[in-house]
């Protein structure tokens, strides 16, 4: 079975019933990102304000934090919340750990590797563990103030990784406890190249797909007005489509000169959405995004969860990340949109 869980963000005074409404309305997690709000505070309130779902970061930039510091937050907030915090790492891109964060980033593959074993490290120090972790990047070579712990009977908290190329898509499968999967993506890519390398490395590292989850998220755009919905996700699917590193999605639908054309557009002037809009074809919607009336997406969702299912490796997508467009579009409509995700795929309306 295919869990769905729900992207969330906005204003902290939101942010809570935001998270409850999405447990209301019977989804599996809701996730919080970094991008303008700091992610670790966010899924606290979301914990704080929900009884049982899942909450995780989607993601949390791991280069400029320490990973003793992040392990010892994820297991904190683990405690707080019954053993419902997820805690997802991205590595960024280079330019911006360096320029915005003022931290290092080289080999982020190896770097992501060492870092989820360092945290996993302390977790084990927590429940009294003589262990200790000496890599070439990451070390933790002893434990806190108090001493090893004494919690021997939790569990470690979960971490996943996302990863979008091969060698970090390997990092997460070799050392995490699932993957995120970015959502600029096709049915094709998650089918055809994700997963065979996760259930390749799982393979290489002796694991047990039934120990890992692939996390997908996908660009969700719901409006009554089709057309509103299409161009949202078109403006995304440009934003994205401008970054070589997003290349190969394209290449799934042999699409790959989408890359260069759209990062002509945007080198032109970078303020012209409409001309960013222009150069998507229609069809890039429907092999890119969903996008639609609600029961347009309905079908949509049905066909793209079918094609990702696990196949005979036993490796497939376990959890759906349902998020909206962000890119350019209006808040009023981001919170619409987020309203007609809960409303069209949540199974119940609750007390909403």
């Amino acid at each position: 079975m295919v869990t769905r869980g729900v992207g969330i963000g906005g204003p902290y005074a939101f942010l809570g019933e935001l998270a409850r409404q999405v447990e209301v309305h019977g989804f599996d997690a809701a996730w919080v990102a970094e991008t303008t709000q700091e992610s670790i505070v966010q899924a606290s309130v979301a914990l704080q304000a929900t009884e049982r779902i899942e909450v995780g970061t989607n993601i949390a930039l791991a280069f400029p934090r320490s990973p003793t510091i992040t392990a010892m937050q994820a297991w904190d907030l683990n405690e707080l919340s019954g053993d419902r915090f997820t805690v997802g790492l991205g590595s960024q891109v280079k330019r911006i750990i360096e320029e915005r964060f003022s931290a290092e980033f080289s080999q982020p593959a190896k770097r992501m590797g060492e870092y989820v074993q360092a945290m996993q490290t302390v977790w084990r120090m927590e429940r009294g563990e003589d262990v200790t972790f000496d890599g070439e990047l990451y070390r933790v070579l002893r434990p806190g103030l108090g001493g090893r712990g004494r919690a021997a009977d939790r569990a470690l908290p979960r971490v996943h990784v996302a990863a979008v190329g091969p060698l970090m898509t390997k990092a997460a499968a070799t050392y995490a406890d699932g993957l995120l999967g970015h959502p600029f993506t096709s049915d094709r890519y998650v089918a055809d190249d994700v997963l065979p390398r996760v259930a390749a490395a799982l393979d290489e590292a002796g694991r047990d797909p039934a120990d890992f989850r692939v996390c997908q998220g996908v660009i969700l755009c719901i409006a009554d007005d089709p057309e509103v919905a299409i161009r949202e996700a078109k403006q995304q699917i440009a934003f994205y489509g401008t970054t070589p590193n997003y290349q190969p999605v394209f290449d799934s639908y042999d699409d790959g000169e989408l890359t260069d054309q759209l990062r002509v557009v945007f080198k032109r002037d970078p303020a012209d959405i409409d001309a960013l809009v222009a150069a998507v074809p229609d069809e890039a919607v429907e092999r890119y995004a969903i996008a639609g009336t609600p029961e347009d997406v309905k079908d949509r969702m049905a066909d793209f969860e079918a094609t990702v299912r696990a196949d005979g490796s036993g490796v497939g997508v376990g959890h759906l990340i349902l998020g909206g467009a962000w890119y350019r579009v209006r808040p009023e409509r981001m919170a619409e949109n987020l309203w007609a995700i809960l409303q069209t795929f949540g199974t119940t309306a609750g007390d909403a």
